[in-house]
């Protein structure tokens, strides 16, 4: 009796230990699957600048975001494309040209290519930009602007290329690319529209008194080849584009010669002077001309004669109209 007594006790005792060590296993498998806390980091703080290297090989430290710009070139819509409306820009001329004068209020005028740099000091710009382009730059007057705020100078490239380096300078790229996307977009529209067939010819003429020009590749002629997808006449490939010049002069007798199936005159003269006894219309070379014959000759104001985003979008909106 004892001994069966004895095993019963022993039965018990290791039944329990066995179920003890069976529980204590799963608690540190439990243990063992759960994940590690995730150890938290304080995200790091943006630079307020960095180092940029521009145009003409200057390494400049320029703000991060920077809050009040003054800009001394011709293509302000590319800031104002990108959202950004300078505290000052070279308005002396293209205050009353460009086809967006009602995006200007609160931009202070510095003057023009040169600018006043007493007015751009009194501005207390974080950053200048400078038009490298043309004859526009000049190395004294980027030492005079650096000694205010830091100064970066930009090449005047085709629109996309030239808002896409504007973008990178004011941290602004992605407002460039959306920018850009949603204008070919437009264009693909517009194209449809016009019915742009391939290998048609276009020129642009520009009339400033009783003289004559030829655009290159430049201005308003953008639009046409690089946007739309017009050839540019023959001539005005052979003789500009592809010897890099923005325009010529031209006298009555090589006007046929340099015009395009569609022709397009740069003007502010509006119809009466057109039609008057002294116009170039009614000038016999003049007529001559396949598109005047064809009545696919424009006349086009002189502020559509630029190659910024703003610019261009609101072209877009009138060609059909003016093409009609």
């Amino acid at each position: 009796m004892r001994k069966a007594r004895r095993f019963v006790v022993i039965l018990a005792i290791t039944t329990s230990m066995v179920a003890l060590l069976a529980a204590c296993g799963t608690k540190i498998k439990e243990t063992a699957t759960l994940p590690s806390p995730v150890a938290t980091t304080a995200a790091t703080p943006e630079p307020a600048t960095r180092s940029f290297t521009d145009s003409k090989g200057h390494t400049v430290e320029i703000p991060t975001h920077a809050k009040k710009i003054v800009y001394t070139g011709s293509d302000l819509g590319d800031l104002l494309a990108l959202g950004v409306k300078p505290a000052g820009a070279a308005l002396g001329v293209i205050a009353t040209q460009v086809a967006f004068p009602d995006l200007l209020t609160g931009i202070e005028d510095i003057g023009d290519t040169s600018a006043n740099l007493e007015k751009v000091l009194s501005l207390e710009p974080d950053l200048i930009l400078m038009d490298s382009g043309g004859t526009y730059y000049k190395s004294k007057d980027f030492e005079a602007l650096n000694k205010i705020a830091p100064t970066v100078t930009y090449d005047r490239l085709p629109t996309y290329e030239r808002l896409l380096v504007i973008g990178d300078i004011l941290g602004k790229k992605k407002e460039a690319e959306d920018w850009i996307k949603a204008f070919k977009v437009k264009v693909a529209g517009i194209k449809k529209q016009l019915v742009v067939k391939e290998g048609e010819t276009a020129s642009v003429y520009i009339r400033l008194g009783k003289e004559f020009y030829v655009m290159g590749n430049s201005g308003f002629a953008t639009i046409l080849y690089d946007t739309l997808g017009y050839t540019p006449a023959p001539m005005v490939k052979q003789n500009l584009i592809d010897k890099n010049e923005r325009f010529g002069d031209l006298n009555n007798e090589l006007l046929p010669g340099y015009a395009g199936d569609y022709l397009f005159v740069l003007t502010d003269e509006d119809e009466t002077a057109r039609a008057a006894a002294s116009s170039f219309t009614n000038d016999a070379v003049f007529k001559s001309i396949k598109a005047v014959a064809n009545k696919k000759v424009y006349y086009i104001q002189t502020k559509w004669n630029f190659d910024d985003p703003i610019t261009k979008e609101r072209l877009l909106d009138e060609l059909p109209n003016i093409m009609e």
